[in-house]
């Protein structure tokens, strides 16, 4: 079973580009292009095993997604990773496990993801 990521991010080629990505390094990816739309998506089964969060996006922002987040019981231990680069306007919000900033380092992306990586079932051995 692969690991559920839910991507929120606004911009559409950095979106697009982040899901093949992730989907190539064997994760399953769910997108939303705004804090509100991620919100609709939270609030359905399964949760994300991870989000990675944008944090200046329209509509509803990473801060005020995080907010609700950290208000609704079953999502407050919701693993996430901000990637933006607002972090030198604004504090990164509470409840976060990780920051990479933007321009974004795939390499620090990966290494911030490698406690989700899933882990391949054993085969049986006939």
């Amino acid at each position: 079973m692969r690991s559920l990521i839910l991507l929120v991010e606004d911009h559409v080629d950095s979106r697009e580009m982040l899901e093949e990505f992730l989907t190539l390094e064997g994760f399953a990816v769910e997108v939303a292009g705004n804090g509100l739309h991620a919100w609709e998506r939270l609030r359905r089964q399964p949760v994300p095993d991870v989000m990675l969060l944008d944090l200046m996006m329209p509509v509803m922002s990473g801060w005020e997604l995080m907010e609700r987040v950290q208000k609704e019981p079953r999502l407050k231990g919701l693993p996430v990773i901000v990637v933006s680069g607002a972090g030198a306007t604004r504090p990164v919000p509470q409840g976060i496990r990780a920051s990479i900033p933007k321009p974004l380092d795939l390499d620090d992306l990966m290494r911030a993801l490698e406690p989700f990586r899933s882990q391949p079932e054993l085969a049986a051995a006939y």
